[in-house]
């Protein structure tokens, strides 16, 4: 949402924002962590061989 020339970002959740007309996600570094262990496919392969 541009207002007067601004770019204002929305809060999608706790500590995860995003500015709308930028396709930009700002967020923690710990909350990116956390999302690559929960979209690991590691756990699965390891160990099937």
């Amino acid at each position: 949402m541009v207002i007067d020339g601004t770019t204002e970002l929305v809060e999608i959740e706790k500590g995860l924002k995003v500015i709308p007309g930028a396709n930009t996600i700002i967020a923690g570094f710990d909350k990116i962590v956390n999302w690559g262990r929960l979209s690991s496919l590691w756990p699965v392969t390891f160990g099937l061989a």
